[in-house]
């Protein structure tokens, strides 16, 4: 037997669940990019550097997915 399901409704809460979600998921590979960001040469780095050059790894991290994550979001 098959049960009805309702459609899942887009509002603003569903989509900022859905952004948290994907942030936390993908955190993880931000932090590693970050960590070998710091290792690699400043020309091979996989993002240009930013005016503050003094931010932890894990701030980086959170730049790094903030900047990519809304154009995932996107469509």
């Amino acid at each position: 037997m098959h049960t009805h399901t309702p459609p899942r409704r887009h509002g603003h809460g569903t989509d900022h669940r859905d952004y948290r979600l994907l942030f936390v998921l993908t955190l993880p590979l931000f932090l590693s990019a970050a960590i070998v960001a710091r290792v690699l040469p400043a020309r091979w780095r996989p993002w240009p550097p930013s005016d503050q050059s003094t931010r932890s790894i894990f701030a980086e991290a959170r730049a790094a997915a903030g900047a990519y994550l809304p154009y995932a979001m996107m469509g």
